[in-house]
């Protein structure tokens, strides 16, 4: 088996966090395609609980797609084609995993903002303003900020009229929700606020103006620049 590079659990471990340790290690590569899992028994001893916790956990990630059971032999790791989830942590530490999730989110926000300034309604125009206006009420940046910041980008995604672009918009930004409040209350420069707010009133007018085009390079703008500064502090 290959050698894991996640941190090792400790003893007395709930299914939970075997699961998690074992998902983590199977997603990045560390236990490959093909490759037998220890033996439940192993398992237990390895990380000081009864079977019936390690038989959990693996129940957990088997319902994920992750490992599949064969019958006198084992448990295996399933092929990526085969997977049914897709999980992401619910606070993002790492700066290579923060940089790749800016990655992921980039173009869906770019047509997401292309969408929105040739869909939307009246309705949904008012709605990204009344974000864009909480942005700017917030009296706490690192918390009232980061909601209205995020519900600023739900609100395009709505005004999309593609339901889906909605919800993986609001999976990515609960996934980023932690690391950004932790990125601006640790931030020493004041002006970020000022900065970040012109961003999305640029977003705000392409939208009511209705320039597909103007609405995706603000966007593109904003992202870029949101993340040079989490990187400053991933």
């Amino acid at each position: 088996m290959a050698q894991s590079k996640s941190a090792t659990p400790g003893r007395g471990m709930l299914a939970d966090e075997i699961a998690d340790y074992l998902s983590a290690n199977i997603r990045s590569g560390a236990f490959a395609h093909g490759t037998k899992l220890p033996t439940e028994h192993s398992l237990s001893e390895q990380f000081g609980v009864s079977r019936t916790v390690v038989r959990e956990a693996i129940s957990r990630i088997k319902s994920d797609g992750l490992v599949t059971s064969r019958q006198g032999s084992g448990v295996y790791v399933a092929h990526s084609s085969t997977r049914r989830s897709f999980k992401l942590g619910e606070s993002l530490v790492d700066a290579a995993d923060v940089l790749a999730l800016f990655e992921l989110r980039q173009p869906l926000e770019l047509a997401s903002a292309r969408l929105a300034a040739a869909r939307r309604t009246e309705e949904h125009l008012e709605r990204i303003r009344q974000a864009h206006a909480a942005m700017e009420d917030s009296s706490d940046w690192s918390e009232e900020g980061v909601i209205a910041d995020l519900a600023f980008h739900h609100e395009i995604a709505m005004a999309t009229g593609n339901g889906y672009y909605a919800d993986f918009m609001a999976f990515l930004g609960g996934a980023l929700q932690n690391t950004i409040r932790a990125a601006r209350s640790g931030s020493g420069r004041p002006e970020i606020k000022k900065i970040t707010i012109s961003e999305h009133a640029r977003i705000l007018a392409a939208i009511e103006q209705r320039d597909p085009e103007s609405a995706a390079m603000a966007m593109s703008m904003h992202l870029q620049g949101a993340r040079e500064r989490m990187s400053d502090k991933t």
